[in-house]
């Protein structure tokens, strides 16, 4: 199977699961963003160029769910995985508390820029006493949910081939 069919496969088993078993899931009135998540994972594990091509049909898809404009969340999507993407270039070494933390900022992050950009398009969906609140819970249970999804993207941006290659030294 082509890297690009597991892509549309990942995508679109993550439309209906958003779709039909994540919008019941509310806490404090937030959701998972399962679109974001992948954006970012797939950011993190394909590079800028693969990630935010990703980004963007996850944001196109995202936004054929909500009554929003068409492309709002296509438009903050690949921003953020290029950039997740340039940071995971930058770190050393990462350790799994650390992915963690970086993917709830990420979320966060990406969050408050569709909050920011759909305040620019005129749309005001958050109460501002609220805000806050429901933007944290829906970080936090978004990066919940990034374990299992990780597995997925990963098989789907890399195409099933391995992620490093391990080189050896012939000879002594």
């Amino acid at each position: 199977m082509s890297s690009r069919l597991r892509v549309v496969a990942v995508l679109l088993t993550a439309l209906v699961a958003q779709a039909t078993l994540l919008t019941e899931i509310r806490i404090q009135g937030a959701t998972v963003e399962l679109m974001m998540v992948i954006a970012i994972l797939a950011g993190f594990h394909g590079g800028p160029e693969r990630g935010a091509l990703v980004a963007f049909f996850a944001g196109l898809l995202q936004d054929s769910l909500l009554s929003v404009p068409l492309g709002l969340h296509a438009l903050v999507f690949p921003p953020l995985a290029v950039a997740v993407s340039s940071l995971e270039q930058r770190m050393v070494r990462s350790a799994p508390v650390a992915d963690a933390v970086a993917l709830l900022l990420a979320a966060t992050a990406g969050i408050l820029t569709v909050a920011a950009v759909g305040l620019l398009f005129g749309l005001s969906p958050y109460d501002p006493g609220t805000f806050l609140a429901r933007i944290i819970t829906a970080a936090v249970m978004t990066t919940a949910i990034a374990a299992p999804v990780n597995r997925a993207v990963r098989w789907a941006v890399l195409g099933g081939l391995p992620p490093d290659i391990k080189l050896r030294a012939v000879g002594s």
